[in-house]
């Protein structure tokens, strides 16, 4: 390998919270009455290392990906298939063009495309203006969702389970948030190609399938009070999803992928997240404020089981697909809280 060029982004801080969450009601602060319980989390920082992205010439199969998901890493077939492929198969070779080789990430999920790969992506392309064209290499098989998010990003997309020659760009994974405080200048002021201006300043992102809302149409009837349009992300184009969270001023959303086009968003943005009681995660609240905005969390019903899986089983993502219950009297203290009216 034949290194090229580096670029260094600084260590920085992150400086989250306070924060609040509020529980359904329930009965373990007060045996008599069901209550709803307002749970705060003191502010906090977050050290972010210094990032070195690399540039080299050479061949995929020399590069260690930044991480190998468990999944992968345990299963023989696709070991099996990928040293086939690589006795069998020649190298596409790219020549003088730039690639980055996102094989070593999940393509069907736009929160890993918009967190994990586009950060490194989005570095190269406005601190080396000079290069032309930037690749990112997808297995054979590719979602065309994947596909898709990565042309809006302004990026070609080769298709193949082969190895690749060229140019190639190490780029540390953003799994951890690594490249938030560069959200404002990598997304910020994208031009999102098909962007659509005239979108509600007060959406309601909502699921179907896993993760949904058992009592969605009550919690929809009390948002609508408020102002806000209800939205199935998985059931429009790539660019109004990603012109209406640019735009929004407030967002309500279960919690999902469909949550990190928060990334575009600059208009000091509120964030509700709704979670399942035994899934609830710190990503989105994070990313809110690296964007400059304010984050609220409400959690669901809890269930008979939700601390034996946990806190005994210590099962951290058994409940990551599960449907909840919201109560909307949190719903309102939470909109109340980031000081939304109706």
């Amino acid at each position: 390998m034949t290194p090229l060029d580096s670029i260094i982004l600084p260590e920085t801080v992150s400086h989250l919270g306070p924060f609040k969450i509020f529980a359904y009601p329930t009965r373990l602060s007060g045996t008599w009455q069901a209550s709803l319980q307002e749970i705060h989390i003191p502010a906090y920082t977050v050290d972010r290392p210094a990032l070195t992205l690399t540039l080299i010439e050479g061949s995929s199969e020399d590069v260690k990906p930044p991480y190998t998901r468990k999944a992968d890493s345990n299963n023989w077939l696709k070991k099996f298939i990928k040293e086939t492929q690589k006795k069998y198969y020649p190298s596409l070779n790219l020549g003088d063009s730039y690639c980055l080789d996102a094989r070593y990430e999940t393509d069907k999920n736009i929160a890993h495309i918009l967190k994990n790969i586009s950060p490194g992506l989005m570095t190269v392309k406005s601190r080396r203006p000079q290069i032309p064209e930037i690749t990112v290499i997808l297995p054979q098989n590719a979602s065309k969702m994947a596909q898709n998010a990565y042309r809006l990003l302004g990026f070609s997309v080769i298709c193949t389970n082969q190895a690749v020659k060229g140019r190639l760009i190490q780029a540390p994974t953003g799994r951890f948030g690594q490249y938030e405080n560069f959200y404002p200048e990598l997304f910020g002021s994208y031009p999102i190609p098909g962007y659509q201006e005239d979108t509600p300043k007060r959406i309601f992102i909502s699921r179907r399938g896993q993760r949904r809302l058992l009592n969605e149409a009550e919690i929809e009837g009390l948002l609508t009070g408020y102002g806000f349009q209800k939205f199935y992300y998985e059931d429009i184009p790539i660019s109004q999803q990603w012109s209406c969270t640019k735009n929004a001023e407030v967002v309500v959303a279960l919690h999902g992928a469909a949550m990190a086009s928060l990334v575009f968003n600059q208009r000091g943005v509120k964030v509700i997240e709704l979670f399942h009681p035994g899934y609830v995660t710190s990503a989105f609240r994070s990313m809110t404020t690296a964007v400059g905005g304010r984050w609220c969390g409400v959690t669901g019903q809890i269930t008979p089981d939700v601390i034996e899986q946990l806190d005994y089983k210590q099962r951290a993502r058994h409940f990551v697909a599960s449907p909840t219950r919201i109560d909307p009297q949190c719903l309102e203290k939470a909109l109340a809280a980031l000081d939304v009216s109706p």
